[in-house]
C-alpha cells in the first residue's frame, strides 16, 4: 500500500493548497493552545512539521526547535515563517531520523503517522520517536476523530480506518488525553472545493458543500 505522503502530488508541487488546508483546520487554534501550554524551554521536534502549521509556537516556547519532514518544498515554507537562527530543518524519511539517542524532550507529530499506511514502516517511525527521545520525555499525536462531518466527507463513515488507526496508537503506549470539537473554516466554498479536490480527488471535492466542516480532533500522549 501506498505512502500518502510519500505519493500525494498535494504534499509536493501543489502544496500551496495544502498550506491553505493546513490554516483552515482547527480554525479555532484550540491545538495551538494546548501546544503553547506544554511546550516551554524543551527540545522540541516537530515531526512531520509541514509548511509549519505549529511552528510559531512551538519554536517560540522551545530551547531547540527541529522540524523535519519529507517533502523539501514544504521545508522551504516552514523556514520562512522561522524566527530563531538556533532551529533546525531536515528534510528526512521518520523511519530514520538523523538525530541522537535520547536527544528530544518533546515530540510533537500531527496527522502523520496515519498516512504511513505500511504497517512495519509505521512502526519504524514510532520506534524511532522514542529512540530520540529523552527519559521522561513526551510525544504528542494529533489526529482524526471518528464520525465528524470531515470524517462522512471522506467516505470513513463506511469503514474502519480511523477507528483501527486510532486503536493502534492506543496499544502502543499512548493514552487519549484531549478531545477537541472544532472545525474547518476556509475562506469561500470554491477555495474548500479546490483545496480538497487537489488532496483527496474529484469525487471527495464533490461533497463539499459549505466552507465550515465539522471536524473532532483527538490527541494523544506518551511518556517514555
Amino acid at each position: 500500500m501506498k505512502n500518502l505522503l510519500k505519493d500525494s502530488k498535494a504534499y509536493y508541487e501543489d502544496n500551496d493548497y495544502y498550506e491553505i488546508f493546513s490554516k483552515a483546520e482547527d480554525y479555532e487554534d484550540k491545538v495551538k493552545e494546548y501546544l503553547n501550554n506544554i511546550s516551554s524551554n524543551k527540545v522540541i521536534l516537530d515531526a512531520g512539521c509541514g509548511t509549519g502549521k505549529y511552528l510559531n509556537i512551538l519554536e517560540n516556547n522551545s530551547k531547540l526547535y527541529i522540524g523535519i519532514d519529507l517533502s523539501n518544498e514544504q521545508l522551504k515554507k516552514a523556514k520562512l515563517k522561522s524566527l530563531k537562527e538556533s532551529s533546525k530543518f531536515i528534510c528526512s524519511n521518520l523511519s530514520t531520523i538523523p538525530l541522537k539517542d535520547n536527544e528530544i524532550d518533546l515530540i510533537v507529530s500531527s496527522w502523520v503517522l496515519g498516512t504511513i499506511t505500511n504497517i512495519d514502516e509505521r512502526n519504524k517511525v514510532l520506534n524511532e520517536f522514542k529512540r530520540v527521545l529523552k527519559k521522561d520525555g513526551i510525544i504528542i499525536l494529533v489526529e482524526n476523530g471518528c464520525n465528524s462531518e470531515f470524517e462522512i466527507i471522506r467516505g470513513r463513515d463506511k469503514d474502519n480506518r480511523t477507528k483501527d488507526y486510532n486503536d493502534w496508537i492506543i496499544n502502543n503506549g499512548f493514552k487519549l488525553d484531549t478531545i477537541f470539537n472544532t472545525f474547518f473554516e476556509f475562506k469561500t466554498l470554491e477555495e474548500a472545493k479546490k483545496c480538497f479536490n487537489v488532496i483527496y480527488g474529484d469525487i471527495i471535492a464533490s461533497k463539499i458543500n459549505d466552507k465550515k466542516i465539522d471536524h473532532i480532533i483527538n490527541i494523544y500522549k506518551y511518556k517514555n
